[in-house]
């Protein structure tokens, strides 16, 4: 008997460390997960990188799709802090690190290879601009809380939106841009990145603050006609979309001004 009770004494014990044995592993398995993450934001800080590298090999092409790849690996890492819960002050730190190099120094090293050297000390003083006012965004998007939407144009919309353009300029045009085209597109995306302009965040719009479907309209027709002058090429379609977000902060802050100012007097200019 006595045995008997000790041998239900020593299962016990043996069940309670296989239940302490299987918390540990859930929780390790846990914290492997929520680790996930931060290997996107890795990949692309890598892709960043190779990037540079790239450009300084003379590889344009390449070094602009590497842009893009950042872009994804940029996706991929929010979407999955989400899903696991696992976003963090650690995971944004690194996220801004990651990107002032993947959208910030990368696309305007490139630009400047391709095409700012031309311009001496003006295209150098613009190729330091570009990545000064991206690290400025991501710093003010670190301590400003927003919902649904970002106070000016994201870096990572900027710096792909140059790569694009370059891969475009590389892969469809035969003859180079005329020279004001790129340095005016940086210093224009780099005021917008540090502007108080908002843009919509589609990822975070709750389902009562969708945008109304009129103030849309405008940038959908616009690039719905520019496809059109460009025929639809492969590469404008995937310009075209960063193109019109861009478009769309300053659109916006038009039809609001609009609604505010001008229909209001519109409205007492007719009843008198």
């Amino acid at each position: 008997m006595n045995f008997g009770i000790g041998d239900q004494r020593d299962r016990h014990r043996w069940r309670i460390r296989a239940v302490r044995g299987g918390r540990w592993v859930r929780e390790r398995s846990r914290k492997g997960l929520s680790s996930l993450p931060h290997l996107f934001t890795l990949a692309n800080l890598a892709f960043g990188v190779g990037s540079l590298i790239l450009t300084m090999q003379g590889e344009w092409r390449l070094a602009s799709l590497m842009v893009v790849g950042s872009l994804v690996a940029d996706g991929l890492d929010g979407r999955l802090a989400r899903w696991l819960k696992a976003d963090g002050e650690f995971g944004r730190e690194l996220d801004s690190l990651a990107d002032v190099v993947a959208f910030g120094v990368a696309p305007a090293v490139l630009l400047h290879q391709m095409a700012l050297y031309q311009l001496g000390y003006f295209g150098l003083a613009v190729t330091i601009v570009f990545p000064l006012c991206g690290a400025l965004r991501l710093a003010r998007f670190n301590v400003i809380a927003t919902s649904g939407y970002f106070v000016g144009v994201p870096i990572t919309a900027a710096g792909t939106l140059l790569s694009t353009m370059a891969f475009y300029f590389l892969q469809e045009t035969t003859a180079a841009p005329a020279p004001h085209v790129i340095p005016s597109a940086m210093l224009l995306l780099s005021y917008l990145m540090i502007s108080s302009i908002p843009y919509p965040d589609f990822k975070k719009r709750s389902k009562g603050a969708g945008l109304q479907f009129w103030p849309v309209v405008g940038p959908v027709v616009a690039l719905g006609a520019l496809l059109w002058a460009a025929g639809w090429n492969p590469w404008a379609v995937i310009l075209m979309p960063l193109t019109a977000y861009v478009v769309l902060g300053p659109w916006l802050v038009v039809v609001k001004k609009w609604d505010e100012k001008v229909q209001p007097w519109l409205a007492g200019a007719n009843r008198r």
